[in-house]
């Protein structure tokens, strides 16, 4: 668990840039009418993205927590 904890922050920081380069990909409409096909495919990887750095964020307040009642 230590060791999870220890690695979690780096996950999450790697997560959250991965989120922001989809959405910034996202957001140029160049995108939309020149890779159409790609939109389907970054959703679907963002939607990914977002479900793995929701259940990190709760394992690592569950670690937090554990780790905190022990000390």
């Amino acid at each position: 668990e230590n060791k999870e904890l220890e690695i979690l922050p780096g996950r999450i920081e790697e997560l959250e840039t991965e989120q922001a380069d989809i959405h910034a990909q996202l957001a140029d409409p160049r995108l939309y009418q020149e890779a159409g096909p790609k939109v389907a495919e970054l959703k679907a990887k963002l939607d990914s993205v977002e479900e793995e750095l929701t259940s990190s964020y709760a394992r690592w307040e569950e670690l937090d927590a554990v780790q905190g009642a022990d000390a």
